[in-house]
């Protein structure tokens, strides 16, 4: 995987709302799928040598080519060929994308942002240019909570331009004073003890908005330092990045990233409202996202999307991990029904389903992954649940 055609994206973070741990209960369930699989190859390897009769005729040294030592142990396990058990990961949302001239885009700061300002900064090296470009999607604590850990804002030699809406930049200045080098003497310290005195990388702001029915401001903004019109692409070398605004209760946007005719779309916090009234001011902004959405998504190679529910949960018919039900009407999150359909309307080629709730259980998430593999069978449409550390070369 050295050599990149066009574009290598990494996902380090696609949990949602908040990060998680597996519980002891899910490892073990984990661990119980991997060893039944192992010892039924471990018996079966032994059945070779059984006789007739039932009896083993082979000497555990002769099976193991030696004494039980760990360098013949683990010579017979490479032997076995045993699946790979899903990993959905517990960092929230981050991913990066590498493109075939050289230039690392960042989106969103998550969680797995730590992880992943630690791969660029080794990526690095010593090499005199040293640009990150991040876009952001909104302020929420899930997208941006990273950013305070990575790597790349400790290094003077580094700049880092941020192209994000409002809430999300001011998000970022408002705990780090990164752009505008001002501090609230009253927030100062409160969520972290680090601020742009204690981080010595070069940063910059581009405000993403619509220009035409949302002019800047007279009076300058300090943490702001230039604008881009949401309707205008963004060209960062031979990439073509096309924002958009999704339906979520914090102004979100979405983004299309076209490199050498490969397209990704990176769609995360995005609902489909599921409203009585088809005239309510919050469904027909929601319809008109998600028209926009698939507007993008036409024809794309891979595609995220927030899926942070299926259609029962979100009705509020039954709980994620828990029997009693609450409605997710306005929560800012799809169904997994509803990016199925969508991808398969869009004819999406592989579509990763993230912003993974936080209570659902490792089992329900591979059960929910199952049903997408029989689906994909069907249609033709890749459609999964997304995983941490998966890696796409496009």
């Amino acid at each position: 995987m050295d050599t990149i055609e066009n574009m290598r994206i990494h996902f380090y973070g696609v949990q949602g709302s908040g990060s998680v741990f597996p519980p002891k209960a899910e490892r073990d369930n984990a661990r119980l799928f991997t060893d039944m699989e192992l010892l039924q190859q471990v018996f079966s390897r032994l059945n070779e040598h059984t006789s007739p009769e039932g009896k083993i005729n082979v000497s555990l040294e002769e099976l193991l080519g030696g004494p039980a030592n760990r360098k013949n142990l683990t010579a017979f396990r490479e032997t076995l060929e045993l699946s790979e058990q899903r990993v959905y990961g517990g960092w929230t949302t981050c991913f990066r994308i590498e493109t075939s001239d050289g230039h690392d885009i960042v989106l969103d700061c998550g969680s797995g942002f730590r992880i992943c300002a630690e791969d660029i900064s080794r990526k690095w090296g010593e090499q005199e240019k040293r640009n990150l470009t991040i876009l952001g999607s909104h302020a929420h604590f899930d997208h941006t909570e990273g950013f305070d850990q990575a790597a790349v804002c400790f290094d003077p030699r580094n700049h880092i331009h941020v192209m994000a809406n409002n809430h999300f930049l001011k998000a970022l200045d408002q705990n780090l004073g990164i752009f505008s080098h001002e501090m609230d003497m009253d927030l100062k310290g409160i969520q972290t003890p680090l601020n742009y005195e204690l981080m010595p990388a070069s940063f910059e702001s581009t405000e993403i908005r619509d220009l035409t029915t949302n002019p800047p401001p007279t009076e300058k903004d300090a943490a702001i330092h230039q604008y881009h019109d949401v309707n205008e692409t963004i060209t960062i070398g031979k990439t073509k990045i096309q924002p958009f605004e999704v339906f979520h209760p914090d102004p979100c946007l979405g983004y299309r990233i076209e490199h050498n005719g490969k397209v990704f779309v990176y769609c995360t916090d995005h609902e489909l409202r599921h409203g009585d009234s088809p005239e309510h001011p919050l469904q027909i902004a929601s319809i008109e996202a998600e028209e926009r959405l698939i507007a993008h998504s036409m024809g794309a190679d891979v595609m995220y999307r927030d899926g942070q529910f299926l259609q029962i949960e979100y009705d509020g018919d039954k709980g994620v991990g828990a029997p009693m039900g609450v409605s997710r009407k306005d929560w800012g999150h799809s169904c997994i029904e509803d990016v199925m359909n969508m991808s398969e309307h869009c004819k999406v080629k592989q579509t990763y389903i993230g912003h993974h709730d936080p209570n659902r259980s490792w089992l329900e998430r591979n059960w929910i992954d199952e049903t997408l593999s029989r689906r994909s069978e069907q249609t033709g449409f890749d459609i999964e649940m997304a995983k941490a550390e998966t890696v796409i070369d496009l």
